[in-house]
């Protein structure tokens, strides 16, 4: 059969160029098809952080015991061990070694930005110099000096499927033949219809947006396509949402550390400085989903305008939403609620009032005692609340920073379909698959992780199964 091409790769953000170059490297001719104008996708708009262990940057920090056997104990015990120790065993395994790669492609992972990006207890989260950009351009540019073949703005309209397998790709009406493809199309956070079907949990009407807003693409291509050949889907309502005012479509993904955090019962629930790992989750699992952050006139005066907590990652996050002025702003709208009592804020807002005043009061002694003793958030200066007129922000987990429903793979990155059977020359890596992150997000970089990891994994299988059938083709004539 005449092929196009060995190996074509739809998707072109961190996964697809990492699939690319390594099949390129087993000798098979590539193609990537990307939607967008240009290459990068979710990684290169992403935060840049890449969570690893076991590699020289640790060392370097002076981390000389983080081992894959640590690091998949932890992954398996935060979700309690419903994830496939198939696939979390080999990201153990293969992530230090990833990172060493990017490394030599180029890209830099200072080691005095070596961060605890989850709630484990060992620095993991390395976070790129340029953020996500740092590591993006270092694939493109590796696939550029390899000169593997990329077709922009082209947007995959359906998988070839003939005599039981994949042989090509359909875009812009022109049929293109490989006897591999590989799909790393990334999440579905810009597609409100699947967000509702796969992740119906983060829905929230007038709310909801992804991170990724800027990569218009992300709409679950990839997880189309394949169903249109057979391809089971897994992993349904999982992901990672953010928590957001609802102000704007700015990156809120942590909470002001001034501010506490109350649900409809008047309660707190969590720190207010907890891991954006953990952070949605907690919220969303309050009484309709959401909650009330409380706070007084000295704390917006006098605390709003340090923004210091909102880029613990190093990745240029600089647009504030919950400072003085937009507050301020937002009172007048009606977004922002005051009230001159703790009792009359409540009313307004729906809460349990008399709850609301014992929950402040014991956050005051705490506060007066130099701390939080009930959720020991560790804030860089503490903030009672005593000091009318009192405001409460409604705040939600809206904001889509991950979906992890997807497709199913195998431990060679075949796509399998909805009896657990590889479909033939189909191959998948990345945010399009459902069978890796589970019901918790392990820790900020495990999703650009991901991407490197299972993309060199899906570039290596696809292309050494397409030098196969090449090989077999050659005998055949």
């Amino acid at each position: 059969m005449e092929w196009d091409y060995d190996v074509i790769i739809v998707g072109g953000g961190g996964a697809g160029l990492a699939a690319a170059l390594m099949a390129h490297q087993q000798g098979a001719r590539c193609m990537v098809i990307e939607a967008d104008g240009r290459l990068g996708g979710a990684t290169a708009q992403s935060g840049g952080v890449f969570y690893a262990c076991g590699t020289s940057v640790q060392r370097a920090a002076g981390i000389a015991d983080d081992t894959p056997d640590d690091l998949y104990d932890y992954l398996m015990t935060l979700n309690r061990w419903k994830l496939r120790p198939d696939l979390i065993r080999y990201y153990a395994d293969h992530c230090g070694p990833a990172l060493e790669w990017l490394i030599e492609l180029g890209s830099e992972f200072p080691k005095e930005w070596l961060v605890k990006s989850g709630v484990d207890s060992v620095a993991r989260g390395h976070s790129s110099q340029g953020a996500g950009s740092g590591i993006a351009d270092a694939l493109i540019n590796a696939a550029g000096a390899k000169g593997i073949d990329t077709a922009l703005g082209t947007r995959v309209e359906a998988l070839l499927f003939e005599d039981g397998r994949v042989v090509g790709v359909r875009a812009l009406g022109t049929e293109l033949r490989a006897p591999v493809v590989v799909v790393t199309t990334g999440g579905f956070g810009n597609n409100p219809e699947m967000l509702q079907r796969l992740y119906p949990s983060s829905w929230h009407e007038g709310w909801t947006w992804a991170v990724h807003k800027d990569v218009p693409f992300v709409q679950g291509d990839g997880i189309t396509l394949a169903e249109q050949v057979g391809a089971g889907v897994v992993g349904h309502d999982t992901g990672l949402v953010l928590p957001t005012s609802g102000f704007s479509r700015s990156l809120e993904a942590f909470l002001p550390p001034w501010i506490i955090a109350v649900n409809k019962e008047g309660r707190r629930f969590m720190s207010e400085l907890s891991p954006y790992s953990v952070c949605g989750y907690l919220l969303n699992e309050q009484t309709e989903r959401r909650a009330w952050a409380i706070f007084d006139e000295k704390a917006l005066v006098e605390a709003s305008t340090n923004t210091k907590y909102l880029d613990p990652y190093n990745a240029g996050i600089s647009i504030p939403t919950w400072e003085e002025p937009t507050l301020r702003a937002q009172v007048k709208t009606g977004r922002v609620k005051v009230a001159d009592s703790l009792q009359a804020l409540a009313a307004q807002v729906g809460i349990d009032g008399l709850a609301l005043e014992e929950t402040v009061a014991r956050y005051n002694a705490d506060c007066d005692a130099g701390g939080d003793f009930q959720f020991f958030k560790q804030a860089p200066a503490y903030f009672p609340i005593r000091q009318g007129p009192y405001y409460a922000v409604e705040i939600r987990s809206a904001i889509i920073g991950l979906t992890a429903a997807g497709l199913d793979i195998d431990k060679q990155a075949r796509v399998l379909d909805v009896h657990q059977r590889p479909i033939p020359g189909l191959y998948a890596a990345g945010e399009v698959l459902g069978c890796f992150h589970g019901e918790r997000y392990g820790g900020g970089g495990l999703s650009i992780g991901n991407a490197v990891v299972f993309g060199r994994l899906a570039g290596i299988e696809a292309g050494r199964a397409a030098l196969a059938l090449r090989a077999q083709d050659e005998v055949v004539a």
